[in-house]
C-alpha cells in the first residue's frame, strides 16, 4: 500500500483497464468469482467483515449484497476509496457498508471487533507482514477467521524476467512466498492455517486474458486507453505469463483462525 500523500498508483488509465479484464468494480485477478472462492463455505450473515485494500468497491458490494454481511473497507488511495464510496452509494448499501481512507500502518479498527479479516490481492503492497497480521490478530474477535488471497512469490532471487515484469507493473510490490505467509501466521499464534496455491490456475487465466487483448478485447482496450496504452497493457499481461510460467509469481488463497 501507498501513502496518501504520495502520488496515487491506481490512475484512472490503470482502472479502467483492470475493469474491462477482471470486470466492474474490481482491481484484480478473477473479478466477483475469485471473491467468492475466497468465502466459499462461510456464513457471512451479519457478520462485520474488515475489506484491508478495498479498492473500487465491488468487493464490499459483492459482500454485503450476495452473503448478508457488513462491511468496512479500509484503503490508502483517496481515488479509489471515493470510487468506492459512490458505487456502494449506488447500490443502496450505505447502511451495510463503509468505505474509509486511511494510512499505512495500525489499522483505525478498535481491538477485538471484527468477525472477519478479508483481502483480495492488495496485501502484495503492504512491506512488513509480519506487522500487519499482528494487528489483523488484534482486531479479529476470538474465534474470527482471516479469508484472503494475495500474490506471492517463489523461493528463488528475482530473475530480470520478474524485474521486467515489475517495471511493466509500475506498482509497488512487497512480495513474499506462500510458506513465508503460514510461518508468519502460526508464529503470531493463529490456528487452522491453511495455504492454497491457485499459481496454476491463473496461469491458465492469464494467458487467456492475453489472447483476448491481442484478439476479441483490441479495439475496446484502444478505444478506452488509446493505442499506445493499449500495447503497453498487452506487453505487461504478456511479461506476467511469463513469470507465471516460471513460477516465480505464485497466487495463493489462505485461511487462518485467531484461537477462541
Amino acid at each position: 500500500m501507498t501513502d496518501p500523500a504520495h502520488e496515487e498508483e491506481y490512475d484512472d488509465t490503470l482502472v479502467a483497464m483492470l475493469e474491462l479484464i477482471w470486470g466492474e468494480g474490481f482491481l484484480s485477478p478473477g473479478g466477483p468469482e475469485a471473491v467468492r472462492a475466497i468465502v466459499a463455505g462461510l456464513d457471512l450473515a451479519d457478520k462485520l467483515v474488515l475489506d484491508i485494500g478495498c479498492g473500487i468497491g465491488g468487493i464490499d458490494v459483492l459482500l454485503a449484497r450476495d452473503h448478508g454481511a457488513r462491511v468496512i473497507g479500509l484503503d490508502v488511495e483517496a481515488g479509489v476509496v471515493r470510487r468506492a464510496g459512490e458505487r456502494v452509494a449506488r447500490a443502496g448499501l450505505a447502511d451495510r457498508v463503509e468505505v474509509r481512507l486511511c494510512a499505512p500502518g495500525p489499522l483505525p479498527i478498535d481491538d477485538e471487533s471484527i468477525d472477519v479479516v478479508f483481502g483480495k490481492d492488495s496485501w502484495i503492497h503492504i512491506e512488513d507482514k509480519r506487522r500487519f497480521f499482528a494487528e489483523v490478530l488484534r482486531v479479529l474477535k476470538p474465534g474470527g477467521l482471516l479469508a484472503a488471497g494475495d500474490w506471492m512469490r517463489g523461493p528463488e532471487p528475482y530473475s530480470k524476467d520478474m524485474e521486467y515484469f515489475f517495471e511493466m507493473e509500475g506498482l509497488t510490490y512487497h512480495m513474499d512466498t506462500q510458506e513465508a505467509y503460514v510461518r508468519i501466521l502460526r508464529d503470531l499464534g493463529f490456528q487452522e492455517v491453511v495455504m492454497t496455491d491457485i499459481s496454476q490456475d491463473y496461469r491458465v487465466k492469464a494467458h487467456e486474458e492475453y489472447e483476448a487483448m491481442k484478439g476479441p478485447l483490441k479495439q475496446r482496450m484502444i478505444e478506452a486507453l488509446g493505442p499506445e496504452k493499449q500495447a503497453h497493457f498487452v506487453e505487461n499481461w504478456r511479461a506476467m505469463t511469463v513469470v507465471l510460467d516460471q513460477g516465480e509469481l505464485r497466487p495463493g488463497r489462505l485461511r487462518a483462525r485467531k484461537p477462541a
